[in-house]
């Protein structure tokens, strides 16, 4: 099924809306029976949570490589204005919000973890919450302003080298250094090459039988990790399942052209939420806590709620302030104008440097 420039761009947008809502869940929900609600190993909530382990984040990375494609390092006046405004997009937020996360974490009541104030310098150098993806994708973009000087990933032969060959890294060689979230920069890499090539390839991967692949590779590796729920399958069979997982997924995602107004509106406050999600998720939780409500449904749906609400009305409230809309969300500082929601108008914006996350 072959999709118009117009409607795949819109699909994208609705993806990024999608994405955005299965990471907050996922967050809410937590990773593990010490973290998020603290929901039971063996309870359907974390069956749930696993059964998109392998899709959230494979789906972020994917839609970054796919709107990257569209502003290239080679538009760039550049390797220095494009690294420059990298810099700015994902390290200035990294530094201003995480800070105010581990404060957060520190002074209030009830929260899941704390740690000493003596070591708060430890999140600007190693993984820390969900700000390790700002990390990771700041290693991505030096690696692919590299590749793309080199013209390695101008022809689908060879950037599918570079995807089996980061494939290959993230799954058999994962790497053990923490330092600046390395060790998470294969998988990063491996899912940013593979949705690059789907917008720069685009006519030529999204045919029938491509497809058709896609979709029983994606059946049986997610039947298989879903077989193995509760069992410790160990690191590189768990990779080997993201990278099936996650991007026969995100193929069949694409080619479905999808479209929703209202996930085009959200997912256009992605990159806030995605930055001050935790903020009104952990919010909720202690208030519900405090609250003595213990009804899991009750403190998803609430989680949820105020995971996404709250950083969308951050966002509006700073757009007019140039000085925290730089700080909180990685804005322009040359900017003239904030940035506003896309309408969903059956068209799409020509500039695309505003999508998530980037």
């Amino acid at each position: 099924m072959k999709i118009s420039q117009t409607k795949k761009n819109l699909t994208i947008e609705t993806l990024r809306g999608l994405a955005i809502i299965l990471m907050v869940l996922g967050h809410v929900i937590g990773s593990g029976s010490d973290n998020g609600l603290k929901v039971a190993d063996d309870s359907i909530w974390r069956f749930s949570y696993y059964a998109f382990q392998y899709i959230r984040m494979p789906l972020f990375t994917v839609i970054s490589g796919f709107v990257y494609a569209y502003k290239p390092v080679s538009r760039f006046t550049s390797n220095s204005k494009f690294i420059t405004g990298k810099i700015n997009r994902l390290l200035i937020p990294l530094v201003v919000v995480a800070t105010l996360f581990y404060l957060l974490q520190y002074f209030t009541p009830g929260t899941n973890s704390k740690n000493d104030l003596g070591d708060i310098w430890h999140i600007y150098v190693l993984p820390y919450a969900h700000f390790w993806f700002l990390q990771g994708m700041m290693c991505v973009f030096l690696i692919i302003t590299v590749l793309e000087n080199f013209k390695v990933l101008d022809t689908l032969k060879s950037a599918m080298v570079c995807l089996v060959i980061a494939a290959l890294i993230f799954i058999l060689l994962p790497f053990k250094s923490f330092y600046f979230s390395l060790n998470r920069v294969p998988f990063l890499l491996t899912f940013f090459i593979l949705g690059l090539s789907l917008k720069r390839f685009y006519d030529v991967i999204f045919k029938k039988g491509i497809i058709r692949i896609a979709a029983v590779i994606f059946v049986v590796s997610l039947s298989y990790q879903l077989y193995l729920f509760d069992v410790d399958a160990g690191e590189r069979i768990a990779n080997f399942l993201t990278f099936c997982v996650g991007s026969s997924a995100c193929i069949l995602m694409i080619s479905l052209g999808y479209q929703n107004s209202k996930l085009v509106w959200l997912g256009d406050f992605s990159y806030a939420i995605y930055l001050f999600h935790i903020f009104g998720a952990v919010t909720a939780r202690v208030l519900l806590a405090k609250l003595s409500v213990h009804n899991i449904p009750l403190q998803i749906l609430i989680g949820l709620t105020a995971g996404v609400s709250f950083p969308v009305l951050l966002r509006l409230l700073c757009g007019s302030n140039k000085i925290l809309s730089v700080a909180f969300f990685g804005d322009k500082i040359s900017s003239k104008k904030p940035p506003v929601p896309i309408k969903s108008t059956g068209s799409v914006p020509n500039s695309h440097s505003r999508i998530f996350p980037y």
